[in-house]
């Protein structure tokens, strides 16, 4: 009998650790300094030392998953969507040793229309992965940027990167 109670008491507490360490597949929506709206997984969590300046800056440390997102006014802007794109990934480039871009498409986000690429490289001799999206509204040019590390990752987050970026709403 003592040796029942011992050993569910130890299966208890398995259990509850496992379910403690469990994430939600609940989505949060983000109002990002009432310029825009994005919803993030709820095991990420706001991490304003992503990048100085963004208007959305969230992370999960452990899972290794990043994002940021900023407004650029369009009259400040003196660059084409494109042009931008290209400084972005050259930032990116600099920074890694065999980067690889893909070719951009189309990403649609409610009325939203934009331009996403990914890049993938080494980074400190880690791999790391980026998915740069460029949108167009009417008041803002948008970049978002959600980064995660090891191609692995990427396909294991893939379907969350692809929500985070078709959630993107201008307010």
């Amino acid at each position: 009998m003592k040796k029942n109670v011992i050993v569910l008491s130890i299966v208890y507490c398995l259990l509850s650790i496992v379910y403690s360490c469990k994430y939600s597949n609940q989505y949060q929506a983000i109002n990002a300094a009432n310029k825009f709206s994005i919803s993030v997984p709820s095991w990420m969590k706001e991490d304003k030392s992503l990048k100085e300046g963004a208007d959305f800056q969230y992370a999960n440390h452990f899972r290794n998953f990043y994002a940021i997102a900023e407004a650029i006014p369009k009259d400040e802007l003196k660059r084409t969507n494109a042009e931008l794109m290209h400084d972005n990934l050259n930032v990116l480039r600099k920074a890694m040793s065999g980067a690889q871009v893909s070719d951009s498409t189309e990403v649609n986000a409610g009325e939203l229309r934009g331009t996403r690429v990914e890049i993938f490289g080494k980074m400190n001799n880690e791999n790391i992965y980026f998915s740069e999206v460029i949108f167009e509204g009417n008041k803002n040019i948008y970049h978002l940027s959600i980064w995660t590390r090891s191609e692995d990752r990427k396909l294991h987050f893939k379907e969350d990167i692809n929500k985070i970026i078709g959630s993107f709403k201008e307010i």
